[in-house]
């Protein structure tokens, strides 16, 4: 896994790198700049606007006595889109409106899902309680 992290730190930022070179060799560096602020502005409008949303929506689920889990999945992707989309760069501006986009958000979801329960199977979480 720390493996894996540690790619991640290089690769992420060495194509943000790429990305921001040729937007800039495209539609030169003042409109870059400003798409990189109207992305950022972009994910706080949607975090608060999605946000709001999954938290009624975690309410209601609460209120009709049913678990909340989805809608707390739903929260975490909403909260890693704002993230990816504040972040200055244009690859994890597309991973976060990839986050925010309901169906997208849906097949994140299952992978989420699918790995957390893979991780549970081979005893790599451990859950401890306090009473």
């Amino acid at each position: 896994m720390k493996k894996y992290l540690i790619a991640l730190a290089v690769i992420i930022p060495a194509i943000e790198i790429a990305g921001f070179y040729f937007m800039v060799q495209w539609i030169g560096i003042w409109a870059t700049v400003a798409l990189m602020i109207a992305t950022s502005l972009l994910g706080i409008v949607l975090a608060r606007k999605e946000g709001l949303q999954a938290v009624r929506l975690m309410k209601m689920q609460a209120r009709n006595g049913q678990p909340p889990t989805g809608s707390v999945v739903d929260g975490i992707c909403i909260f890693l889109g704002a993230l990816c989309l504040f972040l200055p760069g244009f690859f994890t501006d597309l991973i976060g409106i990839l986050l925010f986009l309901p169906f997208s958000r849906a097949a994140v979801k299952a992978l989420a899902v699918k790995w957390m329960y893979h991780l549970f199977q081979k005893g790599q979480v451990i859950v401890r309680t306090r009473r």
